[in-house]
């Protein structure tokens, strides 16, 4: 938005973003949904606010999962690394779902606040990065609440996450939680596994803000893959797929997006 904001000449003063989350039961799986407070700052006439309102909605980040945007594929690969036999036979051992498997998911909530000083600009004055956010999480756990603080967005520095690999990150993290949820723990053992998320035809960041401000969406095919660090099993594999169908974040893009309610506030 602070892109948009740049580029239409809109007097955005600041901006920031609140989440409420809560669960979703869908008709086979768990899924959750979002409710979103979009809180802008500056003398906007309602023809400015209408434009900054239409680059929320398609946000490169809420277009991946709010608006269909991302078409997923998933796969399951064995690597060629820990393959002994003895790791071989213990990935092929315990294929039923753990019984700890959630039954709900906590709610939560995500506050994002825009660190303005943070812009950078070239010498000549042109906007080159719209610099960070600050965003505070905080979810209920089963003994007491959970908070944390991060920072992304765009900057020089570099060390920081961009928002759309975060939102990829994000993705990876669930299906991983996912499958040590659903899948018995020695199912994996001694090799282990991990995720891999690749992104194909996501275009420029100056495209992509001229997408939001345009309300276009920017369909992207999206690879999932699972990689087994050691030789796959047929059982196992089968396993993983039923457990991804459990994933939270896939459930609630199957369902159409994530997104409940969206409100924005002009101050």
């Amino acid at each position: 938005m602070v892109g948009v904001a740049y580029r239409g000449q809109i007097p955005l003063q600041d901006i920031r973003v609140d989440f409420q989350v809560e669960a979703v039961a869908g008709p086979d799986a768990l899924g959750f949904g979002v409710k979103k407070t979009v809180t802008l700052y500056g003398p906007l006439s309602e023809t400015q606010q209408r434009r900054l309102h239409r680059a929320a909605e398609y946000c490169p980040v809420g277009q991946l999962f709010t608006k269909g945007a991302m078409a997923l594929e998933d796969q399951v690969i064995g690597s060629a690394e820990d393959t002994a036999p003895a790791a071989a036979a213990q990935v092929a051992r315990v294929l039923q779902p753990s019984l700890d498997a959630p039954k709900a998911l906590p709610a939560g909530a995500v506050h994002g606040r825009y660190l303005a000083e943070t812009k950078e600009y070239t010498d000549s004055g042109v906007l080159q990065h719209e610099g960070e956010v600050k965003v505070y999480l905080t979810w209920a756990n089963l003994t007491r609440p959970g908070r944390w603080t991060l920072l992304a967005g765009h900057s020089s520095e570099g060390w920081m996450p961009p928002p759309v690999p975060l939102a990829y990150a994000a993705f990876a993290a669930s299906t991983v939680t996912t499958l040590r949820s659903f899948i018995a723990p020695d199912a994996w053992a001694p090799a282990g596994f991990h995720v891999e998320i690749a992104p194909y035809g996501t275009g420029s960041r100056d495209q992509a803000q001229a997408n939001a401000a345009a309300g276009t969406i920017n369909a992207r095919r999206v690879v999932r893959t699972l990689v087994l660090h050691g030789a796959p099993s047929a059982r196992l594999g089968q396993a993983i797929e039923a457990a991804l169908q459990q994933d939270p974040l896939s459930t609630s893009l199957r369902q159409g997006g994530v997104l409940l309610d969206e409100q924005i506030v002009v101050t």
